[in-house]
């Protein structure tokens, strides 16, 4: 940061110049840059900002810059507000004690600073320590991070320290890092939570962290230490072990567990949405004869390719499930019993007339189902009983048809 520069906000405007002949006087040169939010300037620059022009958003950043409000009517009470919300004073207009501190500033800058945070002893041990660790105080800002951190998000310390979320992530993110401090300093304690971090290449990342609120001698909370830990390979293992056991490995169709998770959801869904809601039940005709003809490498590869053919057949809304050896359920979002009925029977018409190749030979499969609307008064175990029937029903009526329940 250069010391020499001091932004101002909108308000402000005629009054710098006075302000700044005031500080010529002194020895003082200062380069005036105008903003219209906060965020418009650096991180731990000097920013002079009249209260009427702070937003909500600016109260976000106002600790991680070096921030004078500038009121109308200084009091004590109003002054003691605005530095509990993290500035560093607050001034009356005109009041010369504005000067007084801004020269203090200055010369803070000019003398020698102490000695880097780097040649610390705290600095030292925990940039030792392989996992990234930050702490900040109660205004949210970062006062101090290690070397894993820097090197895990890709940003040197002195875009980290000083510097709030909201200057160093997407508002997005920022917001739920914000609302996660916020609730670990309210309640003090430690905090576990996954979150998104989006690296400086662009990438995001999933991350745990693992934080802690820290008090003062009263108990009253002055900031948290965090430690992070990168969850991103170890959630897509969980996602895609997840994802086999909603997954039947034959067909790569969703299976049975898939399906009771699916309707529940749907018949769900239909409560407040009234939706229409319908279930096919399915099942290979003479499925036993392909096993007995082609041997069961032969069943396999014909439950494969009746499996593609169905997927191939289905609207956006269907889903298929293959729920046993040749069964197999199709739940149909938005449609009555009639639509339902129908779209089975084309299944069933078409199956029938599509060769499907088996060893190099082709061969005809025939199928027979049940057809249900389901509705939110009729327990789901009824249903299924229900639409089995009529499945055996069209099975006993010479297979390769289609029945439905009657309500």
């Amino acid at each position: 940061m250069i010391p020499s520069i001091l932004y101002f906000s909108p308000q402000l405007a005629s009054w710098k110049a006075q302000l700044n002949t005031k500080l010529q006087t002194h020895g003082h040169t200062v380069e005036w840059l105008p903003i219209q939010q906060i965020k418009q300037s650096p991180a731990l620059s000097l920013v002079l900002i009249a209260e009427n022009d702070i937003s909500a958003e600016d109260i976000l950043l106002i600790p991680s810059r070096k921030t004078i409000v500038i009121v109308d009517e200084w009091s004590l009470e109003v002054s003691a507000k605005w530095i509990n919300r993290g500035a560093d004073n607050c001034f009356a207009h005109h009041d010369e004690h504005l000067i007084s501190w801004l020269l203090s500033e200055f010369s803070k800058f000019a003398l020698t600073r102490t000695r880097k945070t780097d040649d610390d002893v705290l600095q030292v041990i925990i940039d030792a320590i392989p996992a990234p660790i930050f702490f900040k105080d109660q205004h949210h800002i970062y006062r101090g991070c290690n070397t894993a951190f820097c090197e895990f998000i890709g940003r040197p310390r002195d875009e980290v320290v000083g510097h709030s979320v909201y200057d160093i992530a997407p508002k997005h993110l920022a917001d739920i890092y914000y609302e996660a401090d916020c609730e670990l300093l309210a309640k003090g304690g430690t905090q576990r939570y996954e979150a998104e971090v989006r690296f400086c290449n662009g990438s995001l990342h999933e991350m745990e962290f693992n934080k802690a609120a820290f008090t003062n001698a009263g108990g009253q909370a002055i900031g948290q230490v965090g430690v992070m830990l990168e969850v991103t390979e170890r959630n897509e293992l969980i996602r895609k072990l997840d994802k086999a056991t909603r997954t039947d490995p034959l067909t790569g169709m969703s299976n049975r567990r898939e399906f009771n998770l699916t309707i529940q959801e749907a018949l769900n869904e239909q409560k407040s949405s009234e939706q229409k809601l319908s279930l096919m039940t399915l099942d290979i005709d003479f499925f036993k004869q392909i096993n007995d003809r082609f041997g069961h490498g032969g069943g396999d590869r014909t439950l494969q390719l009746i499996a593609s053919w169905l997927q191939s057949q289905l609207h956006e809304t269907d889903h298929a499930f293959r729920v046993g050896g040749e069964e197999f359920y199709i739940l149909m979002r938005g449609k009555s019993i009639k639509s339902a009925l129908g779209m089975a029977e084309s299944l069933c018409k078409h199956m029938a007339t599509t060769p499907f190749m088996i060893n190099h030979k082709s061969i005809y499969i025939t199928f027979s189902a049940g057809v249900i609307e389901l509705t939110p008064n009729l327990p789901l175990d009824d249903a299924l009983e229900m639409v089995d029937k009529a499945l055996y029903e069209a099975k006993s009526n010479g297979r390769n048809c289609v029945c439905h329940v009657f309500q």
